[in-house]
């Protein structure tokens, strides 16, 4: 915990040095605004409020860039979209970008995701604010957040080493001018009930905005519940005009049972080719008692200088941290006929996720010439330890006398039932396991980057840009033990390189609303942990390397309303969980496909939110030739999503009604393909309605999910097949006191 405050206070001095040096800038300020060269502040509460389109991107190298500069996919999902869709969490959010599907598990108690079949890795791709990787292994709470982005694709020579899927970015609600007071209660039909304080106000220089939430869980799933908390502070200070001091704190605790997910057999000779039935949406043959308890906090600091109009200085430093004991249970062996299988349930209890990380970069804009050049140089420092301890069984294959079965009260052999399955017992494990220094391991990914956009007709005119980037990386991974010395517990390098990558871009906009770009960008990634049920559960495997390629437009046609369309090639080693149940980096696997959107206000009172997906990707080289050329596991060929909301102000004041639909293709369930879970689409109505109440305005809402009640495979890979969650009502209520 000290070493924790360490990184806050030092941005703190740093902060206190800045306002003293910012009061000798003013002549130099004078100087650059004269020759009409400025960065752009961008204030993201400003960007388009009440909005389904967003203007700018806070994500990476392009933070504070607009959406039509920026030469590469990212999906917006703007405050307003979650607000009309009632969305509670991560994939609520990105299940409106397309090539977002759920992976392995069930997405009950946390999102684990995958976008265009490349794995979101949960330990460096989530970024609060830009900047700081929080741990995605907690429902990451967005109550206190402004938007959700998705940068899609290769990031490494920001973010570092980091998989090519992307990078999902949280900004949180900054504090406000004025006093602000918001009180809701959210609930669903099954009896969920959750309440949220969003207070916010500034005095002076200095300004703050808590959000407090805490409530029971229940969706609507046989022995599953839970409840959560949440307690965030965005605090701000401006002790000078030309210095800003931002601090998140954010905690967040989960409690919840893990629904228990089909596995089918992993030997080869005897795969699952036959789908199971469907249950009953409700339907989990595990009970209450497999129990996740999760505890998250993040920390993140951010001092801005801005020492003339055209040159910024920006240091960062931040921790997240993450402790958790999890219940992951299987019906492994799984036998689609009959519903029978192995009732498997692994506790892995001290499980512990830290992250520490440090950036400081230099942003300004000058001129060669006629060309205008807009520079960032930057150097950051990532430290990642993961110690996941060895799963302890506590049901598996057993003979008559296995104590764990009678427990259960379930027969001698184990067997659960999925389709019937037998109503267990309120079991808890309070089992504890040894530290075992060969499960504890480091990550430290140094960096030093550039980038330069430079445009070539004046100031005032961006017709031609073109992008140059460049990063030298400083990359070790270390794990604790060391064989050579019984009893000495100290780091041993396992993988380290130094590699250099490179990207480059160009960008061609005739007018101002309309662009076309093409990019390569090379990437670096931390292979992720070998899955939980692996042989080699929890083992990182040496770093990869990804190439990626990408061209597109992006037209917008009105104000408010944006058209993007690209094509994307990504190359990268392939990583999959083998016939004998070792999680592996073998060969090579492409990704190509074509990706659009269309996002904003159709008319002043129609809001649309549309995406869809074209995906190829496929199994290259590997040392299994009977894998080469199959469908890598759990891409859907296509993947499209269409939703709306349309304002009924001629009607009746404040009234408006939404919709969406949602559908997801064919997905193999292991790189054998021996097996597809078919397509689906889901369906969702909602409606809002704004009053007031004695002067207090008020804001009712309903969504329900999935109204025709179909029952999907909600998530899949490595021969795990979760099923998707039952129909749900949502309401809630908020009240808008000042």
């Amino acid at each position: 915990m000290a070493t924790k405050w360490k990184w806050i206070a030092g941005i703190g001095v740093s902060g206190i040095a800045m306002a003293a040096a910012g009061q000798a800038t003013a002549q130099q300020a004078e100087s650059d605004t004269q020759a009409g060269l400025a960065l752009e502040e961008i204030v993201v509460t400003a960007d388009r409020p009440d909005s389904y389109s967003a203007d700018f991107v806070q994500a990476g190298s392009f933070r504070g860039a607009r959406q039509i500069d920026t030469p590469l996919t990212v999906s917006v999902i703007p405050e307003q979209v979650l607000k009309s869709q009632q969305a509670q969490n991560i994939l609520d959010a990105l299940r409106n970008s397309p090539g977002v599907t759920s992976s392995q598990t069930s997405p009950t108690v946390v999102a684990n995701l995958s976008i265009r079949g490349i794995p979101v890795e949960n330990r460096g791709n989530y970024r609060l604010n830009g900047s700081l990787p929080i741990v995605n292994l907690i429902d990451l709470p967005i109550e206190n957040k402004v938007r959700v982005e998705a940068l899609k694709g290769a990031s490494a020579l920001y973010y570092g080493f980091t998989t090519p899927s992307g990078i999902i970015n949280l900004t949180t609600k900054r504090p406000t001018l004025d006093p602000l007071l918001n009180v809701a209660v959210n609930a669903n039909e099954y009896g969920q009930v959750q309440g949220h304080v969003d207070a916010s106000g500034t005095f002076g220089i200095f300004g703050v905005r808590g959000n407090f939430v805490y409530g029971n869980l229940d969706p609507g799933i046989d022995n599953v519940s839970g409840y959560r908390s949440f307690q965030s502070g965005a605090f701000q200070l401006d002790p000078a005009d030309n210095i800003r001091i931002n601090l998140d704190v954010e905690h967040i605790r989960k409690v919840m049972t893990e629904p228990t997910v089909v596995q089918g057999p992993t030997a080869a000779a005897s795969l699952l080719t036959v789908l199971p039935q469907l249950p009953r949406a409700s339907n989990n043959p595990g009970t209450r008692g497999f129990r996740n308890y999760a505890d998250a906090t993040n920390v993140l600091g951010r001092i801005s200088w801005t020492i003339t109009p055209a040159w910024n200085l920006t240091a960062e430093g931040g921790i997240s941290y993450v402790d958790r004991d999890r219940r992951f249970s299987t019906l492994a062996n799984f036998n689609p006929v009959t519903g029978n299988g192995t009732l498997t349930m692994n506790a892995a209890d001290g499980q512990l996720y830290r992250n520490k990380n440090g950036r400081i970069e230099l942003a300004g804009t000058f001129a060669t010439g006629p060309v205008i050049h807009e520079l960032l140089i930057g150097a950051s420092k990532n430290i990642r330890r993961q110690y996941s301890p060895t799963p302890v069984p506590r049901v598996g294959p057993a003979a008559a006398t296995n104590a764990n079965c009678v427990l259960l009260g379930l027969p001698s052999t184990c067997v659960q039932n999925l389709y019937d399955p037998v109503d267990l017992a309120d079991i808890r494990f309070a089992g504890t396991t040894p530290y075992d220094p060969t499960r504890d391991a480091s990550i430290k990914d140094t960096g030093f980057y550039a980038f330069d956009r430079m445009r070539f007709a004046g100031p005032n005119d961006d017709m031609f840009s073109i992008l140059l980037g460049v990063r030298k990386s400083i990359y070790k991974e270390t794990q604790r033990d060391n064989p050579g010395t019984p009893g000495v517990i100290d780091p041993r390098e396992t993988y380290s390189d130094k590699p250099v990558a490179l990207s480059g871009g160009l960008v061609f906009k005739p007018v101002a609303w309309a662009s076309a770009y093409a990019t390569y960008i090379e990437g670096l990634e931390s292979t992720p942990a070998a899955p939980f049920s692996a042989v080699n559960s929890g083992e990182i495997l040496p770093a990869s390397n990804s190439k990626q390629y990408e061209g597109g437009i992006k037209v917008e046609p009105k104000k408010g309303l944006l058209f993007t369309a690209a094509y994307f090639d990504i190359t990268r080693e392939l990583t999959y969980t083998n016939a004998a149940n070792v999680f592996v980096k073998d060969g090579e696997a492409t990704y190509r496909g074509f990706e659009f959107s269309l996002t904003g206000e159709i008319t002043p009172d129609l809001s649309i939110y549309a995406s869809g997906l074209s995906l190829r990707a496929k199994q290259g080289e590997t040392a299994v030739a009977a894998l080469i050329g199959n469908r890598i596991e759990n891409t859907a060929k296509t993947q499209w999503s269409v939703s709306g909301e349309y304002r009924l102000t001629q009607l009746v004041e404040g009234l408006a009604i939404s919709a969406g639909a949602y559908y997801t293709g064919a997905r193999a369930i292991n790189p054998q393909n021996s097996l597809f879970v078919p397509s689906y689409t889901v369906y969702d109505l909602g409606g809002s309605y704004s009053f007031e109440i004695g002067g207090v305005g008020m804001t009712a809402r309903i969504n329900a999910q999935n109204i025709t009640g179909k029952k999907y495979f909600a998530s899949t890979s490595s021969n795990f097949i979760a099923f998707g969650p039952p129909s749900m009502v949502k309401f809630s209520l908020t009240a808008n006191l000042f």
